[in-house]
């Protein structure tokens, strides 16, 4: 193990890692893919022949809208381009922006998290929501490729504790036009394409209706900031 003053250490681990996660790809916003990642820590210990580094105080993981904060990390980086994180504190936060343009935001004790498959895994007091949409459990793992994730008591499903809370937002239902009144020119149209039809030898049956103008679709609302969550697991999250 290499021990260096910690100027220098800030130095190797910035060159180092810049050298390795320069196009390392985290999924979630795609525009978060083309930034380099960079990884800080007031101390630390480092590696650079294996690649491993031990950051402590202030750790800071961001790239892009991607920010992971913690008391304590321990990175490897891998011949890929890739590196696994772990971190723990109380607690740590993670937060990414989503394509859809709202934010996944979680805290838990530990923090998994591996560059390679974009997966982050939350240990212990875990507390996840991903949009308005809240998910709390012991054990949660978070596909930031794929926007799925998963909840249970424990990783390997052998521990129980408190179960699995998920508290899900109202969706917007779409209001469907209210049907013509009898004997309104709007009820009186198909039959009057049919009669127009028969006039000129054609099948009524086969008169073509009225084709609905496509809805057009909603747009994409880009929030610039994760919003600000009360719950008092999210307090020390900046």
């Amino acid at each position: 193990m290499i021990r260096t003053h910690r100027s220098q250490l800030r130095q190797a681990i910035a060159g180092t890692l810049a050298a390795f996660l320069a196009i390392a790809p985290v999924f979630g916003e795609k525009a978060d893919r083309k930034i380099k990642a960079e990884i800080f820590g007031i101390e630390g210990d480092a590696n650079q022949g294996q690649g491993t580094f031990r950051l402590s105080r202030d750790v800071r993981i961001t790239q892009g809208t991607l920010r992971i904060t913690a008391d304590r990390a321990d990175v490897r980086t891998t011949e890929d381009e890739q590196y696994f994180a772990v971190l723990t504190a109380k607690p740590v936060c993670f937060r990414q922006r989503t394509d859809n343009g709202s934010w996944a935001q979680g805290v838990a004790e530990r923090v998994e998290y591996d560059s390679q498959r974009g997966i982050v895994e939350l240990f212990g007091s875990a507390n996840l929501f991903v949009g308005d949409d809240e998910t709390r459990a012991n054990y949660i793992v978070y596909n930031t490729q794929l926007g799925t994730y998963e909840a249970r008591d424990s990783k390997d499903r052998k521990t129980q504790g408190k179960g699995v809370t998920f508290v899900l937002q109202p969706r917007e239902k779409e209001e469907k036009p209210a049907a013509a009144a009898p004997g309104t020119a709007a009820a009186t149209a198909p039959a009057a394409s049919g009669a127009a039809a028969a006039a000129v030898g054609e099948d009524p049956g086969k008169a073509a209706a009225p084709k609905a103008l496509p809805k057009p679709a909603k747009p994409i609302v880009v929030q610039t900031n994760p919003p600000k969550r009360n719950e008092p697991a999210f307090s020390r999250c900046a």
